[in-house]
């Protein structure tokens, strides 16, 4: 070793000291962007605020800017940090500037800790507030009540099963889908085949936001080719279905009751024709919603 030159233990020391320099500037700039990004969501508020109409309510939480913004984050992403990971920070970013304008309340069915508290957690972000209620009839209830912003609902059980008694709050209560929740198998247990997915339920309608499902009820008789019947507006219109279940109404009045996911909003011109159609059709139609499909 020359006499002039440091010991190993001191170079490495020295050169850990520039780079720890380095990251406490870039936290210091990180903290400064994270208070004024919190600043302008207190801004949209107070505008939101200062427009609103009469009694009416301001809508502060919208799921389609939600992942329009989450999309645009995960396509710019340069890494070394995955584009996924990325999305999560993001969407905890969002949930706590969002808190700051108005803290959503969200339902669940209980008890906590269970996998659907994690889907709204997931959803939501850690700085909604969460609650566990006893039934789905009451999750769907304090919705429609106006008890909470937003419920987190099971849709599709970990065998690849619809959970009916969920099928038969849709067709009761007049809520819409605003979204989907799909948690991994490593999130949920290492038994699964596929992802557990969720439905998050709110009052009102969700605007387009460039990748959506909409999700419907159809009931009919139990007439034979009444499938089929169902089947051919979509397929003239070549709008690709992600979700078709079949199963008695349960009211022994011998209907069939179709539940079916497609891609695309209502408001999409192939859509809103679709939609005209089977009204059309001797069914009862109900459209549970459209809505963004899940990001993350």
């Amino acid at each position: 070793m020359s006499v002039n030159q440091p010991p190993a233990g001191d170079a490495q020391e020295a050169e850990l000291r520039v780079l720890r320099d380095q990251i406490d500037s870039v936290d210091r700039q990180i903290h400064q962007l994270l208070n004024d990004r919190a600043r302008l969501a207190q801004q949209v508020a107070e505008v939101k605020e200062r427009y609103r109409q009469g009694e009416e309510t301001p809508v502060f939480y919208r799921p389609e800017r939600e992942a329009q913004v989450l999309r645009a984050v995960m396509a710019r992403n340069e890494g070394p940090l995955a584009d996924a990971t990325v999305g999560r920070l993001f969407r905890e970013v969002m949930s706590v500037c969002l808190a700051l304008e108005e803290p959503l309340k969200v339902v669940f069915l209980g008890p906590e800790g269970t996998f659907t508290q994690q889907a709204a957690q997931k959803h939501f972000g850690q700085a909604a507030e969460c609650h566990a209620l006893d039934s789905l009839e009451q999750v769907f209830t304090a919705v429609e009540q106006g008890e909470a912003h937003y419920a987190v609902v099971p849709i599709e059980s970990e065998d690849a099963g619809l959970i009916r008694h969920t099928l038969d709050l849709f067709r009761r209560f007049n809520l819409h889908i605003c979204g989907e929740v799909e948690l991994t198998p490593e999130a949920a247990s290492s038994q699964l085949n596929r992802c557990p997915r969720y439905l998050v339920v709110g009052r009102d309608a969700i605007g387009p936001s460039g990748e959506d499902k909409t999700s419907l009820l159809l009931i009919c008789g139990d007439e034979p080719g009444a499938l089929h019947d169902l089947l051919a507006p979509f397929h003239r219109r070549k709008i690709s279905l992600t979700r078709l279940e079949t199963r008695s109404s349960g009211q022994h009045d011998w209907k069939t009751l179709f539940y079916i996911d497609f891609e695309g909003h209502v408001s999409d011109d192939r859509v809103a024709e679709l939609m005209v159609e089977l009204n059309d059709l001797q069914v009862e139609v109900k459209h549970l919603g459209s809505y963004p499909k899940a990001v993350l």
